[in-house]
């Protein structure tokens, strides 16, 4: 018995380097990415977000480790953030109109909001295929991010509020005259710089010969660090569904 376990260990190690050996595919697929933010944890700068719509796009390598199951590295840009729309809080209160912001509150104007962040995601993902003439595959694992820009997007006239329920705040009598709210504020330094977090889905890839094949992607990504480094601004996660078409190309011969 003590021989037979050393040679039993060898075979396992020589199939897992033959496993290794078989030719790696690199490619390039870009789509379109949902993001939102998700949380808020009662915070009204930043809950009620919805989806935006962004760009993603990425490069990949593929290693087949043995028979169905291979594993894939991908280096992608990748659009996240979210949008809120109608009567929300400012942050900016001219001076002015200081004395009108109720203690612990916000003063609220009805106007667009778009939080854009840019992410440089790297994931590595478990990939298991099936199929022949169309290749079916699902993919999961982990992911980490590094925060290129953030950027806040505002666009609308909106008279100021003293509520939420749309109040308008009066001087002598009278409301005052509407505000522009448009403009493209910088927020990267208030973001956490690094992300972590899981990514998964499912996908289609059709060989079109021995070395090429094309691919759709569909997937689900959410990060678990709160991207805000102060609480003060509230407790955000991204995550997004990410739809994605592709091209991979064989390196070598398959052996």
């Amino acid at each position: 018995m003590r021989k037979v376990l050393p040679i039993l260990t060898l075979l396992a190690l020589l199939q897992t380097g033959q496993s290794f050996a078989q030719a790696p595919w690199i490619g390039v697929h870009g789509g379109l990415s949902i993001p939102d933010l998700s949380g808020g944890n009662g915070n009204q700068l930043s809950s009620n977000y919805t989806s935006r719509l962004a760009g993603n796009f990425g490069v990949q390598a593929e290693w087949p480790v043995y028979h169905r199951f291979s594993l894939q590295v991908e280096l992608n840009f990748a659009g996240q953030g979210g949008q809120r729309n109608g009567i929300q809080p400012i942050t900016n209160v001219p001076p002015e109109l200081q004395s009108f912001v109720p203690t612990g509150s916000y003063l609220y104007a009805d106007f667009k909001n778009k939080a854009v962040l840019n992410y440089l995601e790297l994931p590595i993902l478990a990939k298991f295929s099936w199929g022949r003439t169309l290749i079916f595959y699902a993919n999961g694992g982990p992911y980490v991010g590094y925060l290129l820009h953030a950027e806040e997007k505002t666009k609308g006239t909106s008279t100021i509020y003293g509520d939420q329920k749309g109040d308008p705040i009066t001087i002598q009598g009278q409301p005052l005259p509407p505000q522009d709210f448009t403009a493209n504020t910088d927020i990267t330094s208030s973001i956490k710089r690094f992300n972590a977090g899981v990514t998964g889905g499912i996908g289609l890839a059709l060989p079109l010969d021995a070395r090429n094949k094309l691919f759709f992607d569909a997937r689900f990504e959410y990060g678990f660090i709160d991207i805000q480094k102060s609480s003060v601004d509230g407790s955000n996660n991204t995550g997004n569904v990410l739809l994605s078409l592709g091209w991979s190309y064989r390196l070598g011969r398959k052996r």
